[in-house]
């Protein structure tokens, strides 16, 4: 099997996930409290340790395979494929610094639970947020780019379809409004929160969590 089939069929086995995944993250535009029982209720399910095993291994081997893919496939030949080869670059390592992150949040605080108020925790306040609200705008953009991207160069011999061009703006949209419902968060951003992003940034806190959920892998 080829290097670009079997990074299509390990991108369809991730898609389940992220479909329930990206979902819950719009569900926080009806709040922050609706946000989290939905997280709750999936974590039931890719909670479980096989499964939660198995969804970073996929995770890591299409990183490894995309990577594989641009370093031979030499200088982008058209519009198309410099989209494909940019965006998912920047998902490769958008997903390598998030799921670190997640594991060195585990490790380190294992009291604290990386959900919606550990993400919104770095939008609260600068320099931070200056960083990692345009890291998530854009997550969600070059997802949708790749996508795109992808069902493109599937039918190539055909004209683009005006969806094609439509993909990526629905992706900054969405971003846009994850970001914005984050961000929204704030007011109601809990203690230990507050002290992880302080302990992070501006070397206060008081270096471990007094409350939050309990330690897991994904969020």
């Amino acid at each position: 099997m080829s290097l670009r089939k079997l990074h299509r069929w390990n991108a369809g086995l991730l898609g389940a996930f992220l479909l329930f995944h990206l979902g819950n993250h719009l569900v926080i535009l009806g709040g922050i409290d609706a946000h989290l029982a939905v997280m709750e209720g999936l974590r039931g399910i890719y909670r479980i340790l096989p499964l939660e095993l198995a969804i970073f291994a996929l995770f890591f081997i299409q990183i490894l395979l995309g990577l594989i893919m641009v370093w031979r496939g030499g200088k982008p030949q058209s519009g198309w494929a410099w989209a494909q080869v940019l965006s998912g670059t920047y998902l490769a390592f958008f997903l390598l610094q998030h799921l670190g992150a997640i594991l060195v949040t585990r490790a380190m605080y294992p009291e604290l639970s990386t959900n919606s108020y550990w993400a919104a925790s770095v939008v609260s306040r600068a320099p931070a947020v200056f960083y990692f609200a345009p890291y998530y705008f854009l997550a969600w953009l070059a997802l949708f780019t790749h996508i795109a991207c992808a069902l493109r160069f599937r039918a190539f011999d055909r004209p683009a379809r005006p969806w094609h061009f439509a993909l990526p703006g629905l992706g900054g949209l969405l971003g846009l409004a994850v970001v914005a419902g984050l961000m929204a968060s704030f007011a109601d951003l809990p203690p230990a929160y507050v002290d992880y992003v302080d302990g992070l940034f501006f070397g206060g806190g008081s270096g471990r969590m007094s409350s939050g959920g309990s330690p897991h892998v994904l969020r």
